[in-house]
């Protein structure tokens, strides 16, 4: 009998399924898993992971998701670098030398779809969306394209359209736009206090009708919208903002609810993203016991949350 998915994305402890995840999994399947340092020994160890992982499930296409933006995000750091490929650099390249831009950008996205494919992952977080800004936390830093409207548009819809002709799915991040923060959300809630006229014409705009099959909400406060609640925590904002006036039609998926941005245990996290609007929760740390609790209180997906998901690929039997 087909069991019926969860809508979160886990992380597993090691680079082996522990018999106690394995059972977990297979009484409350997730609708798919991310794939972290911690995971990794080499590729051959990623695939057979990969393949069990995906063999639990009774669904034809387990999401295998990887936080893997480039530059210093890169999970595969042990084995090759991709500093260069950083999106600051892509952005100044960008803007000084088209032919060199797309002759790099071409290079980084064939070499990282195809090392996917041979894995087995489909889904990728990138590209990141947010807007640089001077003198302001450096969790994004280099990892933003530019400080320009235009330019992360330009770039970031080239990376969806590249990655999906690979048949990556992609995570666009980290709407409404982590730049203005001065603080981490790994380790503290920030507060944005711009007044929405500004976000509009800046952060915001960098997301307005993107066409990434998926898109990360963030663990930030932005006052001019909800002073009460997180990004992903917020239906006002989920629901007049990104659904509404950026025009998102795809697949709202939290950022990781481990992170120390937000307070409370995972059951009670996951459940406030799903009526705040978040379709998907992502719950990283691979803690067993947060995981078991997690999926015993999740409801399973709905009809019309796979309905989405077979339109992105055959999510089927």
């Amino acid at each position: 009998m087909k069991k019926l998915v969860r809508p979160v994305i886990l992380g597993i402890k090691g680079s082996r399924i522990s018999k106690k995840e394995y059972f977990l999994f297979k009484k409350y399947p997730p609708l798919g898993y991310i794939i972290f340092s911690r995971n990794i020994e080499n590729f051959s160890q990623l695939k057979n992971l990969i393949t069990e992982l995906r063999s639990i499930n009774h669904y034809k296409n387990t999401l295998i998701m990887i936080d893997h933006e480039g530059g210093r995000v890169n999970r595969f750091s042990k084995f090759f670098s991709q500093s260069k490929y950083s999106a600051k650099n892509f952005g100044l390249t960008y803007e000084n030398n088209k032919k060199e831009f797309f002759k790099n950008l071409n290079k980084f996205i064939n070499f990282n779809s195809n090392l996917f494919n041979y894995l087995g992952i489909n889904l990728v977080a990138a590209p990141t969306l947010d807007l640089f800004y001077k003198k302001k936390s450096d969790v994004i830093g280099n990892r933003s394209y530019s400080s320009k409207v235009e330019v992360v548009q330009a770039i970031g819809k080239l990376v969806i359209d590249m990655y999906k002709k690979k048949k990556i799915l992609t995570i666009a991040k980290h709407v409404p736009g982590h730049g203005l923060s001065t603080e981490d959300s790994h380790f503290y809630l920030p507060v944005i206090k711009n007044k929405l006229s500004f976000l509009k014409k800046n952060d915001l705009a960098c997301f307005r009708n993107v066409k990434s099959n998926f898109l990360m909400t963030a663990h930030i406060v932005y006052e001019a919208i909800d002073k009460n609640n997180p990004a992903t925590l917020s239906k006002k904002l989920i629901n007049e903002l990104i659904r509404k006036q950026l025009n998102f039609k795809g697949l709202l998926m939290s950022d990781d609810i481990c992170m120390k941005a937000l307070k409370g245990s995972a059951q009670t996290l996951a459940n406030k993203c799903f009526a705040a609007g978040c379709d998907i929760v992502l719950h990283c740390n691979g803690d067993y016991d947060q995981m078991l609790s997690l999926l015993e209180s999740v409801r399973p997906a709905s009809s019309s949350l796979l309905a989405k998901i077979i339109k992105l690929f055959n999510y089927t039997r």
